[in-house]
């Protein structure tokens, strides 16, 4: 993954934190908007990095209208609310390929998932499967 699609995929993070639910084209709206990003994914690439991350989840449709007049349903994506309830917590989800030299050095393996983490302090399970269980 190239850095930038890696700095993407930190933004949207904090972007659906702090927005909630958004479409795939205010997604791309916001990332224009934030000053970090200095280019923005195609939607098509957008979606794809929106639906490979396992901290963002498909909440919904919003229908919209498109350049022809048209009415269309987006899907709606956010962050999972059920497991970050503050932002501070933004740094348990993240995945390997997102995070951050440091950040890789204090990730490890969960016992319950498997999955590659930053886990809370004194715990075996990441953030996910203590939220879940």
């Amino acid at each position: 993954m190239s850095a930038t699609n890696r700095r993407v995929r930190r933004a949207i993070l904090d972007i659906l934190y702090h927005q909630g639910p958004l479409t795939r084209n205010e997604v791309a709206t916001a990332l224009s908007n934030e000053k970090g990003s200095s280019s923005v994914p195609s939607p098509h690439s957008l979606s794809a990095l929106l639906r490979k991350s396992h901290s963002v989840i498909i909440v919904g449709k919003k229908t919209v209208e498109n350049m022809q007049g048209e009415r269309v349903k987006h899907l709606m994506y956010d962050i999972d609310r059920d497991v970050v309830h503050n932002f501070d917590e933004l740094i348990h989800i993240r995945e390997p390929s997102t995070m951050t030299p440091k950040e890789k050095a204090k990730a490890d393996k969960c016992l319950s998932c498997g999955r590659t983490r930053i886990k809370p302090e004194g715990l075996d399970e990441c953030l996910t499967c203590i939220r879940y269980s």
